[in-house]
Formats: structure tokens, C-alpha cells, sequence
């Protein structure tokens, strides 16, 4: 039984938690404890002090004004392409169907890519970088030609994202593996052609910017993982509020636009990488800019939205994926990172995401071998990792404060003996520690990772 006091827990059952830091090995083996205040709950560092009050309005202000304007549409958005797949999945099987030529061409579209996994992405290359655009310029024309139409702009969107997210899913993530890989996933000679095609050209109906993957993501959350100089740090505050989420919006959407991460890298005396970034936002504008001459409404209701709609999501994604720190281990791997075995709704193995901050570059195919090469790591310190949900679930259940839900499906071949109560507290501190001099201790620094291809 744990004991309520104001005083250390006695360890944790039989089991002693050990503590590894990084890819290193482990460091020196000692229990650990809970320290518990008189309501029984864990003790826990917090930001108290580090934001002004003003700051702190405002930053609320923003997010609230964000998810008033926008987040009622998103919902419904969400709402419908989830409607859309358990219909798809009771009727037609478009999805199914899908699959099943996407395997039965892969000998053909595999000559197209480097490696024979990735031949779907011809397919999707083909849907989003040719259909959907062609499909864009067609509502453009016709919004122009005969007024706005709110129900065609409804569908086009709700297309855009597809049935349960997964156009939108597969877009971003193929931004994302496309920066990891310098833009490598197609072979010569098509490579020479389209070598970015994700970023700079699929990314703009969706919402990405040029440079917010392939500079953002890579040399500044890669080289910084959730720390105090990561623009997109999210231990600045607890977890387990959704406060904390309306609030993280501002940084988030500054991200998203390159303008936090060339702020940064100036100061960093990396200039050649702030005027990418910065160049890729304005090439972002300038079509956005050259859309709305022709039609502004439309323009706001399809390309500008989408920027809104795919960043309110991906703020949440930010959180679930950075949702846990220890305290007394900033620089763990397996808990600053989440992972989700047998996760529902991702692609290419998105859901490890420990693997990821590990093995940046490593491709999708390999994450779940590399997940059970370190199982040593995951069960010697209780990581962040839980099973069978999707990563917008799991930040319900933690928003929810759902600790019985969350205890429930954490995974339990890495629970190294903590009983259900057990577990809560230490996923409750974890959530809860929070504040910048916690975010200063967290992450690897610049120095253990080594040169900027590492970060890839």
C-alpha cells in the first residue's frame, strides 16, 4: 500500500527502477521513489514564476480565439472523415480496395522509389500532388467563375483530409520522412525532379510550409528534443490540462510558420538555415497571395484553413508525442518520448516515436526491430509507452485526467511490477513536472548528438 505522506514512498514494490539516459549506457542502478504531499498526490516540479501573468493571458487569448474561430469546424471535419471510414469499411471498401492495388502495382511503382516498401508513394504522389491540386485549381476557377459555393468547399476539404485523416496523415508524414532523408525517397533520375515534392509542393494545399520539416522539425525539435531551446518545448506546463494546450498554440503556429525557428537560428549564427526557412514561408505567402487575387474567400476557406486546421491537430500530436519527463532522468529517451504498440490510425510506424528521436533517418520499415532491439531500455525505467490507441485518444485520456484509462492501456510487458496505483502516480508526476529550469535538463544537447546529419 502506498503510503500518504509528505514523506518518500518506500521503493516501488520488489523492483528496482533503474535509470538510462539517451542511447548511452545505463547509468549507475538505483531505486527510485515518489515523494507524496498529504493528499496522497506525487510531488512534482512546476513553472510557478516563469511566465508573467500578462504573457500568460495573452498567450491563453490566442489559443482560445484560434480554436473559436476554427476549432468548432475542425471537429466537424474530424467528426465526418471518421464517419466516412466506418461507413467506407461497411459498404465499399475503398480503403481495402486501395491496399490491395497498391500492393498488386508495387513491382511497377517500386522501380520508381529506393526502397521496395515504398511504392505506395507513387500512388499517393499521383493522388496528392496531381488530383487534388487539379482539383483545387477547378474549385478556384469555379468559385471565381460562379461565387463560393460552402457546400463545394466542404467536400473538397473533407477530401483533402480524407477518410480518417488519412490523406491529411500520409501528407505529413511524408513531409516528415522526405526532410529525414535530404529528399531522397524517389531514385534517379526522378529524384532530380522530385526530390522535395512533399514540402514544397503536396505540403502547400495541406497546410506545411516549405522549411517547416525539412529545417524546423530537423535542426531545431531534433537537435534540441523538447528542451529549452526546442521552439516547441512543451514542458514549459503540465501536460494533464487542456489550459496547457490553448496556451502552447502561440508556439506552436510560430513554428508552423518558420517564424520562432529563424528567430532562433539567427541568434544560433546558423544563417544560411534562418533564410531557407524564412524563404520558405515566403513562398508559402506568395502562393497563398496569388490564390486570393483571384478568389480571397475561397483562398481563406481552403489554403488558409488548412494551415489552421493541420497545426491545431499537430499542437496535439506535439503534446501526445512529448507528453512525459522525469524529473530525476530529463534525459531519458523512453520517457520523453511516447510510444504506442500496435497503435490505431498511423502509417509507417509513426507511433514509435522513441525510435524516431533515436534513429531520425532510420527508414519506417526497420522502427519496430529497432523498438525491440532497446527493450532492455523501456523496461528498466517504466517508459512512456502504451497500446492499441490513437495518439489523439491517449491526449483525451490525459486532458480527461482518465488515470484509470491510461493505466489501463499502458503496455504492460514493460511494467516492471508497479501495481495500477502505482502507476498512476508516476504517470501523474511526469505529466505534471513542468517549468524552464525542468526544460533546461531535458533532451540530449548538441554536443552528445554530434554533427547537423545526425539530426536527419
Amino acid at each position: 500500500e502506498i503510503a500518504i505522506a509528505p514523506r518518500r514512498m518506500p521503493p516501488l514494490q520488489d523492483s528496482e527502477l533503474k535509470r538510462r539516459s539517451g542511447r548511452g549506457p545505463a547509468s549507475q542502478k538505483q531505486a527510485w521513489t515518489l515523494e507524496l504531499d498529504e493528499h496522497g498526490e506525487p510531488l512534482h516540479c512546476t513553472n510557478e514564476g516563469d511566465f508573467s501573468a500578462i504573457g500568460e493571458a495573452l498567450r491563453l487569448l490566442f489559443g482560445t480565439t484560434i480554436l473559436v474561430l476554427f476549432g468548432w469546424y475542425v471537429a466537424i471535419q474530424i467528426a465526418c472523415c471518421t464517419l466516412w471510414e466506418w461507413v467506407d469499411k461497411r459498404t465499399i471498401n475503398l480503403i481495402g480496395f486501395s491496399t490491395k492495388f497498391a500492393d498488386f502495382v508495387s513491382p511497377f511503382t517500386n522501380l520508381f522509389v529506393k526502397s521496395d516498401k515504398d511504392g505506395f508513394m507513387v500512388l499517393m504522389l499521383i493522388l496528392q500532388a496531381v488530383l487534388l491540386p487539379a482539383w483545387f485549381f477547378y474549385e478556384l476557377h469555379h468559385a471565381y467563375t460562379y461565387g463560393v459555393k460552402y457546400e463545394r468547399i466542404f467536400v473538397y476539404n473533407l477530401a483533402r483530409i480524407g477518410p480518417m485523416y488519412m490523406n491529411f496523415m500520409y501528407c505529413y508524414t511524408l513531409c516528415h520522412k522526405e526532410a529525414h532523408n535530404f529528399g531522397t525517397l524517389f531514385k534517379k533520375p526522378w529524384n532530380y525532379v522530385l526530390k522535395w515534392v512533399f514540402n514544397h509542393w503536396v505540403g502547400t494545399f495541406h497546410g506545411v510550409l516549405p522549411g517547416v520539416f525539412t529545417i524546423s522539425h530537423v535542426f531545431n525539435h531534433h537537435r534540441y528534443d523538447n528542451g529549452d531551446l526546442d521552439v516547441i518545448c512543451t514542458i514549459y506546463r503540465p501536460r494533464d490540462k487542456f489550459s496547457s494546450l490553448v496556451k502552447f498554440l502561440p508556439s506552436f503556429f510560430a513554428y508552423a510558420s518558420n517564424i520562432s525557428t529563424v528567430e532562433a537560428l539567427w541568434a544560433e549564427g546558423k544563417k544560411s538555415y534562418a533564410m531557407m526557412a524564412a524563404a520558405g514561408t515566403l513562398y508559402w505567402l506568395a502562393f497563398v497571395g496569388v490564390c486570393a487575387s483571384i478568389q480571397p474567400e475561397f483562398t481563406l476557406l481552403t489554403l488558409v484553413y488548412a494551415f489552421v486546421e493541420g497545426n491545431i491537430l499537430l499542437a496535439v500530436v506535439q503534446i501526445g508525442w512529448h507528453a512525459f519527463v522525469e524529473e530525476d532522468d530529463p534525459t531519458n529517451d523512453y520517457i520523453n518520448s511516447t510510444t504506442i504498440v500496435d497503435g490505431l490510425n498511423f502509417t509507417l510506424s509513426e507511433e514509435y516515436h522513441v525510435v524516431h528521436h533515436q534513429y531520425a533517418g532510420a527508414h519506417w520499415a526497420k522502427y519496430v526491430s529497432l523498438y525491440d532491439k532497446h527493450t532492455d531500455g523501456y523496461q528498466e525505467c517504466v517508459a512512456s509507452a502504451f497500446y492499441g490507441k490513437n495518439l489523439f485518444e491517449l491526449y483525451g485520456m490525459i486532458a480527461a485526467n482518465d488515470w484509470d484509462g491510461l493505466a489501463e492501456i499502458y503496455h504492460a510487458p514493460l511494467n516492471p511490477g508497479l501495481s495500477k496505483e502505482e502507476l498512476i502516480l508516476v504517470l501523474k508526476k511526469r505529466l505534471r513536472s513542468s517549468g524552464r529550469s525542468l526544460a533546461k535538463r531535458v533532451g540530449r544537447t548538441q554536443k552528445a548528438k554530434g554533427s547537423d546529419a545526425q539530426y536527419q
